[in-house]
């Protein structure tokens, strides 16, 4: 699997359905709530042309990763987990949610996730089919984020965290929230100005104030870093906006901000939107990249040539081994990112035969261990499992529905459709 990469709607609506498998085959993609939430959204638009707001988003559900896609939790749930007392590892991978311990019959622990629900949901609007609930929530989503005075949240904000300095450019306005946000004064205000901004429950403030408390009442940044990252992207938000840097008539724009919140579980973010060129750099630790839009769509549709003019031998075998690793040539900006994160090339063995694959009993092996894991997670679930077993466990099952053709590309090697069944 190649780099972890964050997207947004504006990169998956540029590619078609070609250059989108590919896509799938060479990048593990974090899939956020905002990606979700952006998509759905579209069923409550009037669209311009012939092209139903259905066929809008069922078009751009075929085109989402799937192969080697991880929806990630959402910001607040994972914001709330922190502040409970659990660290959350920002090392640019995503936090999945879910996931069931088994025991094995060696006595090893694997952990079982059954499909995503948001990829359930995906597989029925690629169909065309929306749940009458799923259109309500468009609707009111958009009047709601058309209702929001940004304007006016943006001063209440400055002046609830006493914000007295103005910026002249995005990285001041960075500057100022990274003052507030990571500075020593008003630490339990901070605190519960993050709470409120991050729509966390009301309920559930007073334990996580008797915590921050007993740990001697630490700056956020020590007390919860990602949850201090959250609420440095919010404080920035305002403050670009209270100086008009961000437009506050533009209501997407707050939606465009909130994909900065994942930026910590993934190696890059692509993106076409304007927003994103300006404002995601900022955020990013020297560890990560961005890459706009326009410039790996350019770069898929050359691998979609490349892959294209591999002997037919090696394109039966499936996207999914033919494009498991990019060209190795400089000239494709996919082979120069998986070389800047350090991802291996193709196995010598697998360049001197392309169409080998692995052994029968080998496959028969792995086989039997998922059917183990599977069967096991349907059981009556009684057995305990410390913290220590699920972050050791041996092996780890994810559970997905993946079409066989997209485009095209078949996806899958020959046979693999008998040995799912």
């Amino acid at each position: 699997m190649g780099p972890i990469v964050l997207f947004d709607k504006s990169f998956v609506e540029m590619l078609n359905l070609d250059e989108a498998a590919v896509f799938d085959a060479l990048y593990s993609s974090v899939i956020c709530p905002i990606f979700y939430t952006e998509v759905l959204a579209d069923l409550s638009k009037e669209p311009p042309g012939e092209r139903t707001a259905e066929r809008i988003v069922a078009d751009v559900a075929k085109k989402t990763p799937i192969m080697h896609s991880t929806p990630n939790m959402t910001h607040s749930s994972i914001c709330l987990t922190e502040l409970a007392g659990r660290p959350i590892e920002m090392r640019r991978v995503p936090v999945r949610a879910g996931g069931r311990a088994v025991r094995k019959a060696n006595g090893e622990v694997g952990i079982i996730y059954d499909e995503a629900p948001e990829a359930k949901a995906f597989d029925r609007w690629q169909r065309g089919q929306f749940r009458e609930i799923e259109r309500d929530f468009a609707s009111r989503w958009r009047t709601q984020l058309a209702s929001t005075d940004h304007a006016a949240m943006a001063k209440l904000a400055k002046q609830v965290l006493a914000i007295r300095t103005t910026p002249r450019d995005l990285a001041e306005a960075l500057a100022i929230a990274k003052e507030v946000v990571h500075g020593e004064g008003q630490r339990f205000m901070t605190l519960k100005t993050a709470y409120a901004l991050l729509g966390m429950p009301p309920a559930h403030f007073p334990k996580v104030q008797e915590r921050w408390v007993r740990l001697g009442r630490p700056r956020l940044m020590d007390f919860a870093p990602y949850t201090a990252h959250c609420l440095l992207v919010d404080v920035f938000f305002h403050v670009a906006v209270d100086k008009r840097l961000i437009a506050p008539e533009r209501p997407s724009n707050r939606i465009d901000i909130a994909y900065l919140y994942y930026l910590p579980f993934a190696m890059m973010f692509v993106s076409n939107d304007k927003l994103h060129r300006r404002a995601a750099p900022l955020f990013l630790r020297d560890d990560q990249i961005f890459v706009p839009g326009e410039d790996l769509k350019r770069d898929l549709t050359a691998l979609d040539a490349y892959y294209s003019g591999r002997p037919a031998e090696e394109r039966e075998q499936g996207l999914f081994r033919l494009a498991g690793y990019p060209p190795k040539d400089d000239a494709f900006l996919t082979t120069r990112i998986w070389k800047q994160f350090g991802m291996r090339s193709r196995p010598v063995a697998e360049e001197a035969d392309p169409t080998k694959t692995m052994p029968k009993p080998a496959v028969d092996k792995l086989l039997a261990m998922v059917k183990e894991m599977q069967t096991a997670a349907k059981g009556p679930g009684l057995e305990q499992f410390t913290r220590d077993d699920v972050d050791d466990a041996s092996h780890m099952v994810i559970e997905r529905l993946v079409p066989l053709q997209r485009g095209k590309w078949r996806l899958m090697p020959p046979g693999v459709e008998a040995d799912a069944e």
